[in-house]
């Protein structure tokens, strides 16, 4: 994933957070490596007895063993769909309460051999050469590789369970993790310094299917040096219906750089639209 931030006039650095390649670990690693991960034991009524939930049987260690089953369909089934992406930029106070439209930047957007692949970049329906070519905030790798990751970390990190929810009717369970700056598969590039970044992530899982719903990033305890005070980002994913089959497909993102210094943020609202799979079923019949 491809963050990029520039600060107000008199500061501008350049982020780039890429993946490492220790996530290119063998299959069956990281399953033996799931095996020692704690997790407490708690069934739904045990956690939070105000949801209500006396029809989840599941304890969260169970929700999470299966969250580790299901979700790599869900990450093979984005590599047959092209969408459009669409991201509101906007800055503003650090409570965001004070916030003043940027740009609007729009994008054909596939999910190719593991990366994002973006063509069709517009900035305020202007024609760019990439994202890479659009000063101010911008990020890449929310529509698999953000999803991919978490797959990963959930096999090999220590996750911790937090409390029972519902997302959009769907019964579903929240946990974290952490990942620390010496852990981390993070890079940080800052003025031609690279930084570890350390990061908690919080994930809702559907309890019926094991499905991940929801992903939200947080690296808050930066280097000063970087003079930035926090990055936040994520994404939320939904059943999308197309020829009469339900696909778990990203809905929306966000993505956000806090300067404490300054005391202004940078923020992205994305949205992902327009799904049509470019896979095709073939049949071949013999008469």
């Amino acid at each position: 994933m491809k963050l990029r931030s520039t600060l107000w006039p008199q500061v501008c650095l350049s982020i780039l957070i890429a993946a490492s390649s220790a996530f290119a670990a063998d299959s069956a690693a990281v399953a033996a490596a799931a095996a020692d991960v704690p997790a407490s034991v708690r069934t739904a009524n045990e956690a939070d007895r105000k949801m209500n939930k006396s029809s989840v049987q599941l304890t969260d260690v169970q929700i999470l063993e299966h969250a580790r089953e299901a979700n790599d369909d869900v990450y093979n089934a984005l590599q047959s769909f092209v969408c459009n992406e669409q991201i509101n930029r906007f800055k503003g106070n650090l409570t965001g309460e004070v916030a003043k439209p940027v740009d609007v930047v729009t994008a054909k957007l596939s999910f190719e051999k593991g990366s994002e692949q973006y063509t069709e970049v517009h900035q305020n329906n202007k024609a760019k050469a990439g994202m890479s070519s659009i000063p101010g905030a911008w990020s890449e790798g929310e529509f698999g590789t953000l999803l991919m990751q978490t797959q990963q970390l959930l096999q090999t990190q220590a996750v911790n369970f937090d409390s029972f929810t519902d997302v959009a009717g769907e019964q579903a369970a929240n946990f974290h993790f952490d990942v620390t700056s010496e852990e981390s598969p993070w890079d940080l590039l800052v003025a031609g310094h690279h930084y570890k970044v350390a990061f908690r992530t919080n994930v809702t899982i559907s309890i019926a299917t094991g499905e991940i719903l929801k992903i939200q990033r947080a690296s808050l305890n930066l280097d000063k040096e970087t003079r930035i005070s926090g990055i936040e980002w994520g994404i939320t994913l939904a059943h999308v219906d197309l020829n009469g089959k339900p696909w778990l497909l990203p809905r929306t993102g966000t993505y956000a750089v806090s300067y404490q210094e300054s005391k202004h943020k940078e923020w992205n609202e994305l949205s992902f639209s327009g799904y049509k799979r470019y896979s095709a079923e073939t049949a071949v019949k013999f008469d």
